[in-house]
C-alpha cells in the first residue's frame, strides 16, 4: 500500500529526474544519437508533453511494500519494452520477467544484474496512476522495476538502502487510449519507429 508524503508540481518532479539522470552519458546518447534531439531535456520534455505531465496533480508517495509493489507496475508505452510484450500496454514487471527469453535476457543485462546487487539508495519512480483500473504504469524507472521484479521471481531480497518513493498524477478513465497514442508515436525527435534502436540502447547501456 502506497503512503501519502506530499504533493508536488511536475516541475519539482521533472528537476529531480533531471539531476538522477540528466548528465548520465548513456541517456544523452540516446537522446541525441538514437532520438534524434539535441539534448536529454529537449527528449524528456516532449515525453512529458505527450502525456500532458504538466496540467497534471502530483503527488509523492512511499512504497510500503516495494518488493511486491514495483513488479506490479504495468510496462509504460515504449517501444523498446513493449516490443518485449505480447501486447502492448498491459504488462506488469513481472509478467515481462515471467516469459523465459526476457528472464534470460534480462539476467544477463549488465545495468538490471547490477542494480539487483546495488540497488540505488532513496529511488524515484515517476507513473500514472490508471482511473479505470487502479494500477500504476511506470514512467521511468523500468531498469530498476525490472531489477526488482527479477529478484522477486527469483525468491530474493533487494536492499533498497533507503526509501523508494514514486511521483504520481491520475490517468483519468477518459484518457485510456492516451497510452496507446503515446507508443504508437515513439519518442523520437521524427516520427518513425525507432523500436531497434530503443531494443539496442536497453541491451547495451552505456
Amino acid at each position: 500500500m502506497l503512503k501519502f508524503i506530499n504533493p508536488t508540481s511536475w516541475e519539482d518532479v521533472f528537476q529531480d529526474w533531471k539531476q538522477r539522470e540528466g548528465n548520465d552519458p548513456g541517456w544523452i546518447h540516446c537522446a541525441t544519437t538514437i532520438k534524434g534531439w539535441p539534448d536529454w531535456e529537449s527528449w524528456r520534455r516532449f515525453s512529458a508533453e505527450q502525456i500532458h505531465a504538466a496540467d497534471r496533480d502530483w503527488e509523492i508517495y512511499e512504497c510500503t511494500d516495494p518488493m511486491r509493489e514495483i513488479p506490479a507496475m504495468l510496462v509504460g508505452p515504449f517501444t523498446g519494452w513493449q516490443s518485449r510484450l505480447p501486447k502492448p500496454n498491459v504488462s506488469s514487471f513481472a509478467e515481462l520477467v515471467a516469459i523465459p527469453e526476457q528472464t534470460q535476457f534480462f539476467r544477463e543485462h549488465e545495468k538490471v544484474a547490477g542494480m539487483m546487487k546495488h540497488f540505488p539508495p532513496s529511488t524515484m519512480f515517476i507513473g500514472l496512476c490508471r482511473e479505470d483500473s487502479g494500477s500504476i504504469v511506470c514512467l521511468e524507472g523500468h531498469h530498476r522495476a525490472t531489477a526488482v521484479a527479477l529478484s522477486l521471481k527469483a525468491g530474493s531480497e533487494i536492499d533498497f538502502g533507503g526509501p523508494v518513493q514514486i511521483a504520481l498524477a491520475v490517468l483519468r478513465s477518459d484518457e485510456s487510449s492516451l497510452l496507446d497514442r503515446v507508443l504508437a508515436r515513439g519518442s523520437s525527435k521524427e516520427p518513425k519507429d525507432a523500436s531497434h534502436s530503443a531494443l539496442s540502447y536497453i541491451a547495451h547501456p552505456t
